[in-house]
């Protein structure tokens, strides 16, 4: 479980929805609306001479943000999202052995676009979702953005921009029952993995196609997997008690014909905000990713840290929460 608390932070939001309004071909009258978010995470807590037990200084850069594009028509919708969640931090040094420089602690660069065609009535669409994932930063094994020494072993790089990418198309059919709930089904979803460095490639960790001897040793691999199968993704929006209270959550669960079709893969995506005065708010996020493909580092000895020599790597369950406190302003 990864645990991210923005807490001493500087933060900015921008929402700037803007619509325009023309005639298609047909006549009939359509809209684009832009909108965006910003949130920073500007925190620090300098020290110099610190007492015995007071602790050490703190650096922090990063924030999330996102700029959105949606389009509706008499008969049709366009939803586009580009979306980053970044965020590293440096810790004072307290002993020589102490590794320097920054420790990335998120980096999640996310393009969503789903369109959709009346198909019947109001509810019923026939629709086509894109999911595009990959980071930006280049990170070693020891979760610095630079090589440093642990335990007299020497760093690595286990992803960077591109390695890993996730690419996951899927048409089917889209159910909106009301103005905050919608359900989409696609029976032939395309999933594509794909890492663009070999020597990343042959890690085995980031869900690309590896072949292995009896004795575990690597053969062969590719830079890429390809999955088949089905994916539903459910949408929910609403505001409470006076519009204070707004929640947007996200569902994907994906399961490969190819591949153990009984193990589901899941994103989880969920923003709870609190408006606590005028312009000002206060949001939880949280997410849940699980793809039977994608290695994650396993606390397996329980001694608190993640990676050591005694730990695995295994599909599991990622958990990511984030407090963000944001002020708004709509221009």
């Amino acid at each position: 479980m990864r645990l991210f608390i923005l807490l001493l932070a500087f933060s900015f939001a921008a929402s700037t929805p803007v619509s325009t309004s023309a005639q298609d071909s047909g006549g009939r009258d359509t809209t684009w609306t832009y909108g965006g978010s910003l949130g920073l995470d500007l925190s620090g807590l300098a020290i110099l001479n610190p007492r015995v037990g007071g602790g050490t200084g703190r650096v922090g850069l990063g924030g999330l943000g996102s700029v959105s594009a949606n389009h509706k028509g008499q008969k049709s919708f366009w939803n586009n999202q580009v979306s980053l969640q970044l965020s590293v931090q440096k810790l004072g040094r307290t002993s020589l052995s102490q590794p320097e420089g920054f420790q990335k602690n998120l980096d999640v660069l996310r393009l969503t676009s789903t369109y959709g065609y009346k198909i019947g009535g109001d509810k019923w669409y026939v629709s086509a979702d894109l999911l595009a994932q990959s980071q930006l930063l280049e990170t070693y094994k020891s979760n610095y953005l630079k090589p440093v020494v642990l335990d007299g072993k020497q760093d690595i790089v286990v992803s960077k921009f591109l390695s890993p990418a996730l690419v996951q198309f899927s048409p089917g059919v889209t159910f909106k029952p009301n103005g905050h709930m919608t359900f989409q089904y696609s029976p032939v979803a395309v999933r594509f993995i794909y890492v663009a460095d070999d020597s990343l490639a042959l890690l085995d960790i980031h869900g690309n196609e590896v072949t292995r001897d009896a004795n575990g040793v690597i053969t062969d691999y590719k830079n890429h997997f390809l999955g088949l199968g089905s994916e539903l993704v459910g949408r929910y929006e609403n505001k409470y008690y006076n519009d204070r209270l707004s929640v947007n959550s996200t569902l994907r669960l994906f399961s490969n014909y190819l591949d153990s079709p009984s193990a589901i893969d899941v994103l989880f995506t969920n923003n709870f905000s609190i408006q606590l005065f005028k312009g000002l708010s206060l949001d939880l996020l949280g997410e849940l990713f699980y793809d039977q493909d994608v290695k994650m580092n396993l606390d397996s000895n329980d001694n608190g840290v993640y990676g050591d020599s005694g730990d695995k790597q295994a599909p599991a369950a990622q958990l990511t929460g984030a407090f963000l406190l944001k002020y708004s302003k709509i221009f």
